[in-house]
C-alpha cells in the first residue's frame, strides 16, 4: 500500500509566511533596543548635558541671592517638564544639586524619583540606571550635579513586554486567518490539476488545458509534454503491432501452405520442394522475429546501461561473426582501425547497429567484391564506416529506409526491411546520427555513424 504524502504545500507556504512575520517582529525589536540603549542614551545625556548648563548659568547669576534663585530654578524646571510634554512625552525624572563651597545651595529631585530607586547620590559617575553630569564654575566655586535616569530603560521590564507583545497577540490571529485565507484560495488552481488528471480514463490522453498562472504554467506544461510522448508512444506501438503482424502474415502463410503440401505429397520431389519451401519460410519468419526483438530493445523508450568498450575489438568480433556468410559469397572485409578505442557503450544495441550494417552489405554486395569498415576519430567525434560496391541506394530514399518495414522498389533480396530502423534507433541511444552516401567514384553505398565524444567519452560518464 502506497504510503500517503507527508509534506503539504500549503502548510509550508503559511509556516514560512508566519516565521517572516516573526522574524520581521524580532528585527524590529532589535531596532528598538538599539534605538534605547544607544540612540535615546546618547541624546539622554545630550539633554541631561544642556539642562545643566542652564542651571550653570542661572547659579552663576543668582547664587549670592537664594530667594531669588530658587525662584528661577523653580521657573526652569517648569520649563524644562512643559518642553518635553509639548514633544508628547512625559518629562524624564531627574536629581540635582548646586554646591558652592562645601554647602548645598539647592536640591530638586522630581517627585516620580519615588517609583524607583535613587542614584547613589555618593557616586559621581554614571550607572545602568543614571545618567550623570558634572559642570563646575571656578570664579564662583559653584558645582552643579545632575542625574537624569537613563531613557526607556522600561522597554526591558514588564512593562515593556507587554508593550511589544500586545500588538503581536492582537495582529496574530487576524494574520493567520487571512493568511490562512489567502493561500487557499491562492493554492485552489493547483489543487483542481489533481482531479483533472485523476478522473480521466487510461485511454484519455488529450493535454491539459492551459493555466493562466505564471507558477503553474511549468507544471501544466511539463504534464502536457509527459501526455504528448504517451500519446506518440501508443501510436508507435500500434503501428509497430500492426507492421509487424503485416510482415509475419507472409512467411507463415508460406509455412502453413507447404506444411500442408508437403504432409499430402506423395511424390519425393515434390516433398522435398515442399520441404525447402518451409524451411525458408521458418528461416524468413525467424528472422523477422529476431529483428523484431532487436528494434524492441534498441527503442530510445528503454533506459541502457553502458560500461567500457573496446569498439575496435568489438567491430572485430562482429566481422568474425558475420565472415561466414561473406565468405559464401566470396566477399573480402577489410578493417581500418587504430589498435583500439575505449569508448563508454551499452555492448547489445552496438553489436546490434555493427551486425545490422555488416548484414545489410553482405546481402546487397556483387560476389567476388569488398567491403571496407573503418574506425576514426577526432577532437569531436568517433566515426565507423561501412562500405560496400552494391546497387545503392538512391538519394531521394536515403531518409525513407530508415523507416521500419520499408524496402526498396523491386527488391529481390529477402529481408524484413528492419535493419536501418534498428541501426538508427541503437544510434540515438548513444546520441549518434547515421547518415547514406554513395561509396567512391559514385558506386555501392557508405553508411557511416558519427558519436560526438561529449555522449561516448569515459571522462564524461
Amino acid at each position: 500500500m502506497k504510503a500517503a504524502p507527508s509534506k503539504s504545500l500549503f502548510k509550508r507556504a503559511l509556516f514560512s509566511f508566519y516565521a517572516v512575520l516573526l522574524a520581521a517582529w524580532l528585527g524590529m525589536l532589535a531596532s528598538e533596543v538599539h534605538d534605547v540603549k544607544v540612540v535615546q542614551a546618547r541624546n539622554g545625556q545630550a539633554w541631561n548635558q544642556v539642562w545643566a548648563e542652564h542651571v550653570r548659568l542661572q547659579a552663576r547669576l543668582w547664587a549670592q541671592e537664594p530667594q531669588k534663585f530658587q525662584e528661577v530654578l523653580a521657573e526652569l524646571e517648569r520649563l524644562r517638564a512643559q518642553e518635553w510634554r509639548q514633544m508628547g512625552y512625559e518629562p524624564p525624572i531627574i536629581l540635582l544639586q548646586v554646591w558652592r563651597g562645601g554647602e548645598l545651595l539647592h536640591r530638586f529631585a522630581s517627585p516620580e524619583i519615588a517609583r524607583r530607586p535613587p542614584p547613589d547620590e555618593m557616586r559621581h559617575a554614571p550607572d545602568a540606571a543614571w545618567l550623570y553630569v558634572e559642570l563646575s564654575e571656578p570664579s564662583q566655586d559653584l558645582l552643579v550635579r545632575r542625574w537624569q535616569e537613563v531613557p526607556g530603560d522600561w522597554h526591558f521590564g514588564l512593562n515593556g513586554l507587554a508593550y511589544y507583545t500586545r500588538p503581536l497577540f492582537y495582529s496574530v490571529p487576524l494574520l493567520m486567518l487571512l493568511a490562512w485565507l489567502l493561500l487557499r484560495r491562492g493554492f485552489r488552481p493547483l489543487r483542481r490539476i489533481g482531479p483533472q488528471i485523476a478522473n480521466r480514463s487510461p485511454q484519455d490522453l488529450r493535454a491539459l488545458p492551459p493555466s493562466a498562472y505564471v507558477e503553474l504554467a511549468p507544471v501544466v506544461e511539463g504534464v502536457n509534454s509527459l501526455l504528448a510522448q504517451l500519446r506518440e508512444r501508443q501510436q508507435r506501438e500500434r503501428e509497430f503491432l500492426l507492421d509487424a503482424a503485416h510482415e509475419l502474415k507472409t512467411p507463415m502463410a508460406v509455412i502453413r501452405l507447404n506444411a500442408e503440401a508437403l504432409a499430402g505429397s506423395r511424390d519425393p520431389q515434390e516433398a522435398d520442394a515442399a520441404r525447402q519451401r518451409l524451411d525458408e519460410g521458418v528461416q524468413r519468419a525467424t528472422h523477422t522475429v529476431h529483428q523484431l526483438l532487436s528494434l524492441s530493445r534498441s527503442s530510445a523508450d528503454i533506459e541502457l546501461e553502458r560500461r567500457e568498450l573496446d569498439l575496435v575489438g568489438l567491430t572485430r568480433d562482429r566481422i568474425v561473426l558475420a565472415s561466414q556468410l561473406a565468405l559464401k559469397r566470396r566477399i573480402d572485409i577489410e578493417l581500418k582501425s587504430p589498435d583500439a578505442l575505449h569508448l563508454y557503450l551499452h555492448r547489445e544495441s552496438m553489436a546490434s547497429l555493427i551486425d545490422n550494417l555488416l548484414d545489410n552489405a553482405i546481402k546487397y554486395s556483387p560476389a567476388g567484391s569488398q567491403i571496407m569498415v573503418s574506425l576514426s576519430q577526432d577532437d569531436g567525434a568517433v566515426y565507423l564506416r561501412v562500405c560496400d560496391q552494391g546497387p545503392g541506394i538512391p538519394e531521394p530514399l536515403r531518409e525513407k529506409v530508415f523507416e521500419r518495414f520499408y524496402r526498396l522498389p523491386d527488391q529481390d533480396q529477402a529481408g524484413s526491411g528492419l535493419g536501418l530502423a534498428i541501426v538508427e534507433r541503437a544510434a540515438a541511444r548513444h546520441g549518434a546520427r547515421v547518415t547514406l552516401e554513395a561509396g567512391d567514384r559514385g558506386q555501392g553505398l557508405c553508411a557511416t555513424l558519427r558519436m560526438p565524444r561529449a555522449a561516448t567519452d569515459l571522462k564524461s560518464a
